[in-house]
């Protein structure tokens, strides 16, 4: 029944995805992640695995920090070596403990080092239990700030670390900073739409764990227009298909589904990253 809705539509992007099994353009994830996590089991979460994954869909650069790195020592190295065998595809954030100060410093000292791959940080304020507005975290803002650097962040309604006040606070804090909401701020639309309105252009809303909620990507096409929305996936939390298929089936223009998939990337890092 949706098939034949969209066909309907004449949705021609729709059309080809169902029919293909891929995208005829490419796909920026601009949120996943590597390495095993403490606790659950993923059988899709090394670089081959993960790759191979995201290829059949039409995956061009998939962004992704390490959990080596937000939960231990060594990540971000690790990061950036996989990143070396695979330069093609997979570019990093890197990843953030505002915990250990002293290895903050140090994995930031390593930044220039990890480019072309490493194309911002990582915050998992929420899981590191320091709320973003903490000092702790000023020393990376701020390096941050001076490069205008993306900083993708672990956000979600209601949350003392990570909530909507809190980002909004942040951001206005700091307006060089690119911030990718991770999530967009899940559950709080309200909060989500005021932190790309009462700023200036640096923030934009990605999509993990929204595709699977009917209705959500309509809506926030609406408050705050596809330009400001990217699409990730959390990868290997959740499946490229199943959230590819949540943007193509929503019922927002091509030129939306363009913007979230592709554009809005481009525009913020350039054709060639």
């Amino acid at each position: 029944m949706l098939k034949q809705c969209l066909w309907e539509k004449n949705n021609t992007i729709a059309q080809s995805f169902w029919q293909n099994g891929k995208a005829d353009f490419p796909i920026y994830d601009m949120h996943a992640h590597m390495g095993k996590h403490y606790a659950i089991y993923m059988a899709r979460c090394e670089a081959a695995d993960m790759i191979r994954h995201a290829e059949r869909i039409g995956v061009k650069r998939l962004c992704f920090s390490h959990y080596a790195a937000l939960y231990g020592t060594d990540g971000n190295e690790i990061a950036a070596e996989n990143c070396r065998q695979h330069p093609d595809i997979l570019r990093m954030y890197v990843g953030i403990n505002p915990n250990y100060p002293q290895l903050m410093r140090k994995e930031l000292a390593n930044f220039d080092k990890w480019r072309p791959y490493a194309i911002g940080l990582k915050f998992l304020a929420d899981y590191h239990k320091v709320k973003m507005t903490d000092p702790a975290y000023s020393y990376a803002l701020d390096f941050a700030s001076e490069r205008e650097l993306p900083v993708l962040c672990h956000t979600w309604g209601n949350s003392p670390f990570n909530g909507g006040p809190i980002m909004l606070e942040i951001i206005q804090r700091y307006p060089k900073v690119k911030f990718f909401l991770g999530h967009s701020i899940f559950g709080d639309w309200d909060s989500a739409e005021r932190c790309i309105k009462e700023n200036d252009g640096n923030v934009y809303l990605e999509l993990t764990a929204i595709p699977g909620e009917r209705g959500i990507i309509e809506d926030l096409v609406r408050r705050v227009g596809s330009e400001h929305i990217l699409y990730g996936t959390d990868l290997p939390w959740f499946d490229e298909y199943q959230a590819v298929g949540g943007v193509v089936s929503a019922d927002i223009s091509e030129d939306d589904v363009r913007n979230i998939l592709y554009r809005n990337a481009d525009n913020i890092f350039g054709k060639e990253w």
